[in-house]
């Protein structure tokens, strides 16, 4: 007789009940060690917020309109951090930031695109505080 046969139906459920709660409970308790973490989203919302806030010092079109093209890039990729790491209200304002500095890019005009990037400045803040909230 082997050690590890079992003898009846009543055995067999009991070894599935145990392994089954074993699952779970490992499950609840391995869930926090693997959370995502929204530092990525964090960075490059500091990025774009620095862009957009160089843009929005810029004493000239062409500075604002380079500093709005960075902006939109580093407000993407926290787009998309934010997004790998499930916090929907930094990507909302990452995508905010983003939108803004597209905006500031495409306006043509100086005080349009000062307007712009001072609220892609704002999104951007916004996205850093609630990636950080998401850590």
């Amino acid at each position: 007789m082997d050690i590890l046969t079992i003898n009846n139906r009543k055995e067999m459920k009991m070894i599935i009940r145990i392994i089954y709660a074993i699952s779970i409970f490992s499950f609840f308790i391995a869930t926090p060690v693997f959370s995502a973490d929204c530092s990525d989203a964090y960075s490059y919302a500091d990025d774009a917020y620095t862009n957009a806030r160089k843009g929005y010092n810029s004493d000239s079109l062409d500075d604002a309109e380079y500093y709005a093209k960075k902006a939109m890039s580093d407000a993407e990729d926290a787009m998309y951090a934010a997004d790998d790491c499930g916090c929907d209200d930094a990507y909302s304002a990452a995508d905010d930031a983003y939108s803004y500095a597209r905006k500031a890019y495409r306006s043509g005009d100086y005080d349009d695109a000062i307007n712009y990037l001072r609220k892609a400045k704002n999104s951007a803040d916004d996205a850093m505080s609630y990636a950080d909230d998401c850590k």
